[in-house]
């Protein structure tokens, strides 16, 4: 649920700014915070190579966080 909320105030401050596509990653990992940001630290060499989408980021963002939210839940 947080990752979601996340990511819907994210679409939000693209829209209002209006960032651009190529932009999205940029901006979305400085919002990033304590283990998102940590582990963007941790992937992001391997991410970027050649050019990570905001999609691709996205995928990678809830593969990772989607599991530990549930693990929570319990």
């Amino acid at each position: 649920m947080v990752l979601e909320e996340w990511l819907t105030g994210m679409e939000k401050i693209f829209v209002v700014i209006e960032v651009l596509e190529e932009k999205r990653v940029n901006v979305g990992m400085f919002y990033l915070t304590a283990e998102a940001d940590i582990w963007w630290s941790t992937v992001k060499d391997r991410l970027i190579v050649p050019k990570l989408t905001w999609s691709k980021f996205l995928e990678e963002l809830r593969a990772k966080f989607y599991r530990i939210e549930l693990i929570n839940q319990d």
